[in-house]
């Protein structure tokens, strides 16, 4: 009898980060999705500058999952670095293309419901901002691939924010639907960090600079969003 073939740490790893990859994708898709589901925008609601912005952070997420869908093959490592030099050019546009688009959704008037402007603003820019630290600090370190593929996913669980607060608009959260972004964030992040732990039985140091810096992110947003002069700016954009 044959003996049972067990995956090893590495493969596990591995197949960890494809899974969360693609339920980033998936989260993404939902989240953004929902809205058309619903009837509650529709495609030319908007300008040429947001397609843009939709398709370049679209680009993002699909090649973020087609790069964990490679390595968790085990092959195709000229193709997989590559792609992240295509990834990285990307990469430098979303973050100024993201703050952007946030700018020019509060000057169009389209920001209504439960979230205060300079909270929106804030949030907004706090996540693309950290996003482009941490994937800054990740193709620095390609070389490394536990610190890369760490500060990788770290820095692209911020960009799931918009799509949970869609997500969450369909639910009575009221006030509370930033906290409850903040949260499913931190979900993702503990996630993470609790695979590490189990599989390595420790936690890569990567996650303390990934993860610290997504809570400093989040610590921010509200004193940054509602400090007075946040919250004038996002006002006069809007009037």
């Amino acid at each position: 009898m044959a003996l049972a073939t067990f995956p090893s740490k590495l493969e596990r790893e591995r197949r960890f980060f494809f899974l969360m990859a693609i339920t980033i994708l998936m989260t993404v898709v939902a989240g953004f999705g929902s809205q058309l589901a619903a009837r509650r925008v529709w495609f030319a609601d908007f300008p040429w500058q947001v397609h843009v912005h939709a398709m370049v952070f679209s680009a993002w997420i699909t090649l973020y999952a087609v790069q964990s869908s490679l390595v968790v093959q085990g092959r195709h490592v000229s193709l997989h670095r590559r792609l992240g030099w295509a990834g990285a050019v990307i990469a430098s546009i979303m973050v100024p293309l993201g703050i952007s688009a946030t700018l020019m959704a509060i000057a169009r008037g389209s920001i209504t419901g439960i979230f205060p402007l300079g909270l929106f603003l804030a949030l907004d820019v706090m996540h693309i901002t950290g996003f482009g630290v941490l994937t800054f600090a990740a193709f620095r370190l390609r070389h490394n691939a536990a610190w890369h593929k760490r500060l990788m996913l770290c820095g692209t669980i911020l960009l799931t924010a918009p799509a949970f607060s869609r997500l969450f608009s369909f639910l009575p959260l009221g006030a509370a639907t930033p906290l409850a972004v903040i949260g499913a964030l931190a979900v993702f992040i503990a996630a993470a960090v609790l695979f590490d732990f189990v599989t390595w039985r420790r936690v890569h140091p990567a996650y303390w600079w990934g993860a610290g810096t997504v809570a400093v992110v989040e610590l921010l947003i509200v004193p940054i969003g509602l400090s007075p002069p946040v919250v004038v700016f996002a006002t006069n954009l809007a009037s």
